[in-house]
């Protein structure tokens, strides 16, 4: 039985959301910045020019495909103040109707890389704080099927790092030493002058973790990658571009609401089946596979229901990736509960 939020809340939520993204563009925009398009690669990109300083120009800042949505995020002109009080009352609101929300260090690490443009820049929420902004994006309310969590993923794909033509200032260490001076960067194991992961350590213990990873796609070239727009290394992984492609805003409930990317849940769900059959090997494996396939029989539930042709279209491009894929989806699938396998079933024979 999906228990569905109030529409009252569906719409705070999506309407919270939208300002909270809009405010990120104006607050660059009135810190004198001027937006301007970019043409890339045969496609258009809007940019913000600078302000000069002291007589020296910042760098240009990339604010995003031109699509309708970006201009009129970069045409809208509010009172910002107005807005960051209606925006604490919105997530206020939100929290008061029990929805989910990230616990405090990632809220407060998500909003220090935000102001630091990192999802500006394209980079994607994946993980158990993704699944976490799945309910209200969907109107529902999940059972406890994420749990709780001490790390924090983040994905960005090779090709975007480098088009954009921007970057995080100073690196992503930096920033999460604002929120937290501990943080330290964890050397990589297939190249040790590399980091992919920051950890915030308390004597020998690790509380927290953030990831940094890139889709892998052709043949095998080393584990790790820089990304040029993160001012940092990341872990190569497979399958993970099918996870990122085409990423959706949502927002966090933290302070005034933080703006961030996450997959779109189609995309989720599927992946989490693939993966789940890639953790085996371990009791530690197994455990985050039996959360895998908890997480997308609970996003399957609901898109069964209300958004049955994405699950279709993206279960079919999973599939025709090549038997390997269609191997570990099917082998996913068959771990869901009875009735949402016959559902799953029917829904795909009837493509």
């Amino acid at each position: 039985m999906i228990d569905r939020l109030p529409v009252s809340v569906q719409t705070l939520y999506a309407d919270l959301v939208d300002r909270s993204w809009s405010g990120s563009y104006q607050e660059l925009i009135e810190a004198g910045g001027s937006p301007y398009k970019r043409s890339l690669r045969g496609n258009e990109y809007w940019y913000l020019k600078m302000p000069m300083v002291d007589g020296v120009r910042g760098k240009d800042r990339y604010l995003g495909p031109d699509t309708e949505e970006v201009r009129r995020r970069v045409n809208e002109h509010n009172d910002l103040k107005a807005v960051r009080r209606e925006r604490i009352d919105m997530v206020r609101a939100l929290r008061n109707a029990r929805v989910a929300a990230a616990d405090a260090m990632s809220g407060k690490i998500l909003s220090a890389l935000s102001d630091a443009g990192v999802f500006r820049l394209r980079a994607v929420v994946v993980g158990t704080v993704a699944f976490q902004i799945y309910g209200p994006l969907l109107g529902v309310r999940f059972a406890n099927t994420a749990g709780q969590t001490g790390d924090l993923d983040l994905a960005q794909f090779h090709s975007i790092s480098v088009l954009v033509d921007d970057q995080v200032e100073d690196g992503m260490l930096a920033k999460l030493k604002e929120v937290d001076n501990r943080f330290e960067a964890i050397p990589s194991p297939f190249d040790g002058r590399k980091a992919m992961r920051y950890a915030l350590r308390i004597g020998a213990q690790e509380q927290f973790a953030v990831d940094i990873l890139c889709p892998l796609r052709g043949p095998d070239r080393g584990s790790i990658t820089t990304l040029k727009a993160l001012q940092g290394d990341a872990q190569l992984l497979r399958y993970l571009d099918f996870l990122i492609y085409g990423e959706i805003n949502g927002v966090v409930l933290h302070g005034l609401g933080v703006p961030v990317n996450v997959p779109r849940p189609e995309r989720y769900a599927i992946h989490k089946l693939i993966v789940s059959r890639m953790r085996i090997e371990t009791a530690e494996s197994q455990a985050k596979a039996r959360k895998d396939v908890a997480q997308a029989a609970a996003l399957i539930e609901v898109l069964l229901e209300d958004r049955p042709y994405e699950l279709q279209e993206a279960w079919n491009e999973a599939i025709g990736r090549g038997p390997k894929w269609e191997e570990k989806l099917m082998q996913g699938a068959r771990l869901l509960n009875g009735d949402l396998q016959s559902r799953l079933t029917e829904l795909i024979e009837a493509s």
